[in-house]
């Protein structure tokens, strides 16, 4: 099915704005703020497997306390856009407050919407790629 610009654009900045208060979730947030972002079970590909999680698998507070995380600088890209599902790419570098680097990460997420609010199905992160 053909979108119209317009709605394609319409869904570009559904999307855009999910992603603002996932990374502000995910920058001071907690484990349940970002779990508010996601359709569950939330599927998380690692390094070696998929994984079925019934609950967020990251504690974003944990991370930021454990690194000195303060910001990201994220590139988001939507490959792929349909009514109801979307795949992005993000490009990212975690910083400390200072600016210093912690690392770079690249994520693949796919978003589904239901019952009308976007939110994440499956994502994945491979940290170094760049």
């Amino acid at each position: 099915m053909n979108m119209t610009d317009e709605r394609r654009e319409e869904l570009e900045a559904e999307i855009e704005a999910f992603m603002a208060r996932y990374n502000e979730a995910f920058v001071s947030g907690t484990r349940d703020d970002l779990q508010a972002l996601v359709h569950l079970p939330v599927i998380y590909v690692s390094e070696t497997e998929a994984q079925v999680r019934e609950r967020y698998p990251f504690d974003p507070e944990r991370m930021r306390e454990s690194t000195g995380f303060h910001h990201p600088e994220t590139e988001t890209k939507i490959v792929h856009l349909e009514e109801h599902r979307a795949h992005l790419t993000i490009e990212g570098t975690r910083h400390r407050e200072d600016d210093s680097v912690i690392e770079s990460i690249d994520s693949f997420y796919i978003l589904h919407k239901v019952d009308g609010q976007w939110g994440v199905s499956v994502f994945s992160g491979i940290r170094g790629a760049r």
